[in-house]
C-alpha cells in the first residue's frame, strides 16, 4: 500500500497511464481512502481543464499589444 508522498510522486504517471495495473489498483485504494490525496487529484484534474480552457481563449487585440509593449520594455531594461 503507498503512503501520501508516494502517491502525490506517482501521480504524473497515474494519469499519463503509465503506471502497472498493480500500482494503479494500490494508488486508487490510496486515493479513495485518503480524502487529503482525493482532493488533490481533483484538484490537479482541474488545473488541466482550466489550462486547456485559457489557451482556447481569444485575448483582445489590444491586450495582446499592450502585453508585447510591456514585454519588450521589460526586456529592453535589463
Amino acid at each position: 500500500m503507498f503512503n501520501c508522498k508516494d502517491s502525490i510522486d506517482l501521480l504524473l504517471e497515474y494519469l499519463d497511464g503509465e503506471v502497472s495495473p498493480q500500482v494503479k489498483e494500490h494508488l486508487e485504494q490510496h486515493f479513495q481512502g485518503c480524502t487529503p490525496c482525493e482532493e488533490f487529484l481533483k484538484q490537479y484534474r482541474e488545473t488541466g481543464k482550466i489550462c486547456r480552457e485559457a489557451l482556447r481563449a481569444h485575448m483582445p487585440r489590444e491586450v495582446a499589444d499592450r502585453l508585447t509593449s510591456f514585454l519588450r520594455e521589460s526586456l529592453h531594461k535589463e
